[in-house]
C-alpha cells in the first residue's frame, strides 16, 4: 500500500470526524506514570496536526506541558466488529502560544464557527480566556478499517503509517 494513498485515506478520515481521545501520562509529582485520557474535539491542518482547546488547569494539559508522550484515537461508534474504523496516533503534543497560537486557533474556529460566536457572549468570552490551545504532531498512525480486512490473518485491516519526528 502506497503511503501517499494511506496517508489521504488518514487525512480523509479525521476530517471528516470532530472527536478524539488524547491519552497522557504524568511525568512527574505523586501521580507519576499515572496514565489520563480526555475526550475533546479537534479540527485538523494542512500538515495533519490536530488542534483542540483545554482548560488550562486540565490534567491532560499539565501533563503535556510537563513533556508526556502523547497518544491519540478516533473512531466511529459501531454495532459490529465487522465495522470497525479508527486511527490510533502516537506523538507529542504542545501548548501553544503567540504566532502558532493565533494560527492554530484560526483552524479551530474554521472547523467549528460556532465557537466564534460563544465568544461573543461576555459570560463565555470570560470563561474562555482559561483555555489554551494544543496541537498534537503525529509521528506514527494506524489506521484500522476492519470493512477493508487488509491483514494477513483476514480478521482485522490495520495499515500502520510511519509519519517521522518532524510530523507528516
Amino acid at each position: 500500500m502506497a503511503s501517499e494513498e494511506l496517508r489521504g485515506r488518514l487525512a480523509d478520515f479525521l476530517r471528516a470526524r470532530h472527536t478524539m481521545t488524547v491519552a497522557t501520562v504524568a511525568t512527574d509529582g505523586p501521580e507519576t506514570g499515572a496514565p489520563h485520557a480526555a475526550a475533546v474535539w479537534y479540527a485538523v491542518d494542512r500538515e495533519l496536526r490536530l488542534v483542540f482547546l483545554s482548560k488550562a488547569s486540565s490534567r491532560h494539559g499539565a501533563h503535556i506541558r510537563s513533556g508526556s508522550r502523547v497518544a491519540v484515537t478516533v473512531a466511529d461508534e459501531v454495532e459490529d466488529w465487522r465495522d470497525i474504523r479508527g486511527v490510533q496516533l502516537w506523538g507529542r503534543a504542545e501548548a501553544l502560544s503567540g504566532v502558532g497560537k493565533a494560527g492554530a486557533f484560526a483552524t479551530y474556529l474554521g472547523r467549528f464557527p460556532f465557537v466564534r460566536d460563544l465568544l461573543r457572549e461576555p459570560r463565555l468570552a470570560g470563561a474562555a480566556a482559561g483555555l489554551d490551545v494544543f496541537r498534537f504532531v503525529p509521528e506514527r498512525a494506524a489506521f484500522t478499517d476492519n470493512r477493508r480486512r487488509v491483514a494477513a490473518d483476514g480478521l482485522f485491516g490495520q495499515e500502520v503509517l510511519e509519519i517521522g519526528e518532524g510530523g507528516p
